[in-house]
């Protein structure tokens, strides 16, 4: 299949969030599978900055100079002159390589290669609806090449958008007369990565007598109702297929309490709405070959490697060099979100109780949660140590370590910090949510299967007595290095992620395909309200 992927952010040329991992991997091991996978993207001022020497130049070849892209929605598809208003684009691309699949960026001075930053600024909604439109100007050209049988077409089987950046490509593709026609046999995908970011406006919290319900024409790029329409919502509406990073994830955000206000549309379009749990990135995150960890190790010689490994990380953070005691980790941003509200009730219970057990705290966030962990540390100096920063090369020291991570997240999308600390033999201790439902199975002592222990409310009690629970099996040691075996033997490779996708793919190109052969009048969505 050809496949389209647009996205905000793509390493590795540049990288914010999550999303940027996920729009590197995925294309990566959907080529592999033999899929002609490219990526559109912004081209950032920063992607071939030469000014520093720690910066890497990108030589991108030049494709389309002088691309004009219209402010206001055109209905026509006939050619656009700048006298009826546009933003002139140019489009560039870097060739596929042992690393990256063949990127297209949209270059613009104004909105893209002036900004310092790829998000936070007040036009934020104007720079992606451009992206979008960009976009489907460059797919014009494609298809019009493509006519002609000229060598430079290209034309994708299926377009897959990410998160509200993208969900005004999902809108214009299906409701502008100008798009809709050519893009008529063209499935859209749209992942949502997390429903808490709508657009480049508080949804959930504004006015909610001028509440964006979908139905309106969108708004032309420079005029101010654009902002206070919801580019997430359009893009689900739209969509030929809705899904997000877990299956968990997926039902969860049905309900008001994970929903972010959407809840209800979501509900509506639960048929075409499903879950895909994010991979990982095998060879990156590898104990046998991981030059950041103190002892590498495998499958095969982990009980004695990750006992080094232990000591030497009681012994970085002035904690007793005991091989006996159960050493705990916490890694990530301190939040609510993360669980830190019931941790920090339980802190001093366990570990007055407890004197066996250590805890290690990693990771930056909220003043009021590096205060109060802080203060703990001083009362129990010999069983708690602390880095409270952003780090890129101790999470791999702890997870290579310790016996346990916790994770008693409020909610987690998709939970990559478990499936990090399955690889590397680390047990994740977790709160069923999200896609730690998906990733965890609760450890049978009898059976001797699962990879990890659970607990279901948000409750610190709850969280304490998994704890002790897993105390129990960590007293037994041929228990615990089964459970330590089981963790290194799941496979979360972005190979499996990505057969479900291409199943997805296909799966739409055929329901896409037979709707618009019986129905050719579908393959346009007027607005109901003008």
């Amino acid at each position: 299949m050809k496949v389209l992927f647009l996205g905000a952010e793509v390493a590795p040329f540049v990288t914010v969030g999550g999303l940027s991992q996920v729009m590197y991997f995925l294309p990566r091991a959907l080529n592999e599978k033999g899929n002609d996978v490219r990526i559109f993207m912004p081209k950032y001022g920063s992607i071939d900055s030469s000014q520093s020497k720690k910066t890497r130049k990108w030589k991108l070849k030049k494709e389309i100079e002088k691309l004009n892209v219209p402010i206001e929605n055109i209905q026509s598809k006939s050619k656009i002159k700048t006298s009826q208003g546009v933003l002139i684009c140019n489009i560039k691309s870097y060739p596929k390589t042992r690393k990256t699949v063949h990127t297209y960026f949209l270059e613009n001075r104004e909105y893209y290669e002036l900004r310092a930053n790829l998000y936070g600024y007040n036009d934020d909604h104007v720079r992606f609806a451009l992206l979008s439109k960009g976009c489907l100007e460059w797919l014009m050209i494609m298809e019009e090449y493509c006519a002609k049988k000229d060598k430079r077409g290209w034309m994708p089987d299926v377009i897959h958008c990410n998160d509200w950046h993208t969900g005004y490509f999902v809108e214009l593709a299906r409701t502008s007369k100008r798009y809709a026609k050519f893009l008529a046999r063209i499935p859209v995908v749209f992942t949502v990565h997390n429903f808490l970011y709508q657009g480049n406006y508080d949804f959930q919290y504004g006015n909610h007598k001028e509440r964006d319900t979908g139905k309106t024409l969108l708004a032309p790029l420079l005029s101010p109702k654009l902002q206070l329409q919801n580019a997430l919502l359009r893009g689900i509406i739209n969509a030929d297929i809705v899904n997000t990073v877990s299956p968990t994830y997926a039902i969860e955000v049905q309900t008001p309490q994970y929903g972010a206000g959407l809840e209800n549309i979501l509900q509506s379009i639960r048929g075409k709405f499903t879950g895909i749990l994010n991979g990982l990135d095998t060879k990156e995150f590898n104990p046998a070959t991981d030059p950041i960890i103190h002892k590498k190790y495998s499958s095969v010689n982990f009980s004695t490697k990750r006992l080094e490994n232990k000591l030497d990380l009681q012994r970085l953070f002035s904690l007793e060099p005991n091989p006996r005691n159960l050493l705990l980790a916490i890694s990530g941003r301190l939040s609510q979100q993360k669980g830190l509200d019931i941790l920090l009730k339980i802190i001093p219970h366990l570990l007055s109780q407890r004197k066996n057990i250590q805890l290690l705290v990693l990771g930056s966030g909220s003043e009021q949660y590096r205060d109060h962990i802080s203060r703990l540390a001083k009362e129990y100096p010999k069983q708690i140590g602390l880095h409270l920063r952003s780090d890129f090369r101790l999470p791999r020291k702890f997870f290579s370590g310790v016996d346990m991570i916790l994770i008693p997240s409020t909610f987690e999308p998709g939970g990559i910090v478990a499936l990090e600390a399955l690889r590397y033999g680390a047990v994740p201790l977790v709160r069923r949510t999200g896609g730690l439902n998906d990733i965890v199975v609760d450890f049978d002592p009898v059976k001797k299967t699962g990879n990890g222990f659970s607990f279901i409310n948000n409750d610190p009690w709850d969280f304490f007595a998994t704890i002790i629970e897993a105390l129990a099996v960590y007293k037994q040691p041929v228990l615990w290095e089964q459970l330590v075996s089981n963790c290194m033997s799941y496979d979360f490779s972005w190979k499996y992620s990505a057969t479900q996708y291409q199943n997805l793919y296909k799966n739409v190109i055929e329901v896409r395909r037979r709707t618009t052969s019986i129905m050719p009048h579908l393959a346009y969505k007027q607005p109901l309200e003008q």
